[in-house]
C-alpha cells in the first residue's frame, strides 16, 4: 500500500539522526543520508507512518568510504559549535566541503574546471549546493560559472557568468545575484570595476548594479588600479529591504545599494564615504565579508590592524548623524593574518563565529568574547566564504539564533 516514511540512522544502535518524512505516499521509497563521517560504521532502519502510528524495520549497517587525496586535514579543539559549515577550500587542492561541528568533512565535491571556488551555499531547493567557480588572482576568467551540484552527486549544472568575482547570494525566489568584473574605458585606458549580475529562475540575466552607478573614477581612484578599480569582494542581500550590501576591497568601503534605483544609500569606509567614523574609531582596510544586524555592522578587517594581523571590528551606525562608532574589536590569540577572505557572524545570544579565511582557521567565541572552539586546516589550504546551517535537509535555513542578512 502507498505510505510515507523516513529513515533513522546513527553511529550506534541509539541512532539519533533521521531524514525528513516523505511528503507523498508511494510504494517506491528512497532516502538520502547526509552528514556522515568518512570511514565510519552507521546503523539505520526504515520507518513507515500511518497517521500517528509508526512501524520500524530491522537495523542495517553500512560503513562509509575514505576521503580522497587532495582534501585538507582539519583539526579541532574545544566545543560549542553545532550544525554544519558549508565552505570552499582553496590552495594545494580545490573543493567544496561540508564540515560538522567536530571539524570532520561529511560531504565534498571536486571538479576539473581549473578554477577556484570562493563561496558555497546550500540552495533553497533543499536538494543541491551552489558554488562559484572563478579566477580572481591575475586576470578574471571569461568562462566562470555558478555551479549547482545535487547533494546526492547525481546531477551537476552550470550558469555561465563571465568574469565572476568572489561572492554571490540566492534570493528567496531562487534568483541568483553575483558579483562580476566589468571593464570600461577611462581616460584612454581600460579599468576594471564591478557589477551585480542577476540570474532569474528561468535563466534570464540582467545587470542589477554597476560601480559606475555610484562612483566616478575621476574622483575616487581606489588604491590598486592594476588589480582593479573597485575590486568588489563581498556581497549580501536583504530581501525585506530590497537592498544589496557590497564590499569593495580597493575602496576599503561597504555600500548599501538599493536594488530598484541602483543608488548607494550609504557608504562606510575610506572611498567616497557618506558616513564618517566617530572620534577615536579605527578605520578598516581591505575588508572582506561582513554582517549587517540592525544598526550594527560586523566585518573582517584584513589589513587595518597594526602589525601582521587581521581583526574583526563591530561598528554602530547612526544614520541620522551619519556616523559609525566602534563598539567591539577582536584579534585571534595567537594572532592570524588573512590577506584574502575572512567572515564573521554574530548570533542572537552574543556569541560569534569567525572564519579567518586565508589563515585556514575558524573559531567560535562565547558571549563574553572568549574562544571556546577552533578548527585549523593543514598548511597550504585556506577557507573561502562559508554558510552555516543547522541541518543539511533544511536548504538555506539559518541556524537557530542567527539573524541578519
Amino acid at each position: 500500500m502507498p505510505s510515507v516514511g523516513y529513515v533513522e540512522y546513527g553511529p550506534t544502535a541509539a541512532l539519533g539522526l533521521r531524514t525528513p518524512t516523505e511528503t507523498t505516499a508511494t510504494t517506491d521509497h528512497s532516502a538520502l543520508l547526509l552528514g556522515l563521517k568518512a570511514d565510519t560504521a552507521y546503523q539505520y532502519r526504515a520507518v513507515t507512518l500511518e497517521g500517528t502510528t509508526s512501524g520500524a524495520g530491522d537495523l542495517g549497517t553500512i560503513r562509509t568510504g575514505n576521503l580522497p587525496l587532495g582534501l585538507p586535514i582539519v583539526t579541532a579543539a574545544g566545543t560549542g559549535q553545532t550544525g554544519f559549515i558549508v565552505v570552499p577550500v582553496v590552495g594545494m587542492g580545490v573543493a567544496v566541503v561540508i564540515l560538522d561541528g567536530s571539524g570532520d568533512i561529511v560531504w565534498y565535491h571536486k571538479d576539473d574546471r581549473k578554477k577556484d571556488f570562493y563561496r558555497a551555499r546550500l540552495a533553497r531547493d533543499g536538494k543541491s549546493l551552489l558554488y562559484n567557480a572563478a579566477k580572481i588572482s591575475g586576470e578574471p576568467s571569461p568562462d566562470s560559472a555558478i555551479v549547482r551540484v545535487a547533494l546526492d552527486g547525481t546531477e551537476i549544472s552550470s550558469v555561465p557568468i563571465p568574469y565572476l568575482a568572489h561572492d554571490f547570494v540566492e534570493h528567496p525566489d531562487g534568483t541568483l545575484g553575483a558579483l562580476a568584473v566589468e571593464y570600461r574605458d577611462f581616460q584612454g585606458a581600460t579599468i576594471a570595476g564591478n557589477k551585480i549580475v542577476e540570474v532569474a529562475p528561468d535563466g534570464t540575466q540582467r545587470t542589477a548594479w554597476t560601480s559606475w552607478d555610484c562612483f566616478d573614477p575621476a574622483v575616487i581612484t581606489g588604491d590598486d588600479l592594476e588589480q582593479g578599480w573597485t575590486f568588489a569582494n563581498a556581497l549580501d542581500y536583504d530581501a525585506a529591504a530590497g537592498v544589496y550590501y557590497v564590499g569593495m576591497r580597493n575602496f576599503s568601503s561597504i555600500a548599501r545599494v538599493n536594488r530598484q534605483t541602483r543608488a548607494c544609500e550609504w557608504v562606510l569606509g575610506l572611498g567616497a564615504p557618506t558616513l564618517t567614523f566617530a572620534a577615536g574609531a579605527p578605520r578598516f582596510l581591505h575588508q572582506h565579508q561582513f554582517q549587517i544586524r540592525g544598526n550594527r555592522i560586523l566585518l573582517m578587517d584584513n589589513d587595518g590592524a597594526p602589525g601582521n594581523a587581521s581583526r574583526v571590528l563591530e561598528f554602530e551606525l547612526d544614520l541620522g548623524a551619519k556616523t559609525a562608532s566602534l563598539v567591539g574589536s577582536y584579534t585571534a590569540n595567537p594572532s592570524v593574518y588573512t590577506f584574502v577572505f575572512g567572515e564573521p557572524l554574530r548570533f542572537d545570544d552574543g556569541s560569534t563565529f569567525i572564519n579567518w579565511g586565508a589563515a585556514g582557521q575558524m573559531e567560535r567565541l562565547d558571549p563574553s568574547g572568549s574562544s571556546i572552539w577552533k578548527i585549523n586546516t593543514n598548511v597550504g589550504f585556506a577557507f573561502g566564504f562559508h554558510t552555516l546551517v543547522d541541518s543539511l535537509y533544511a536548504g538555506a535555513a539559518l541556524p537557530a539564533g542567527l539573524s541578519g542578512t
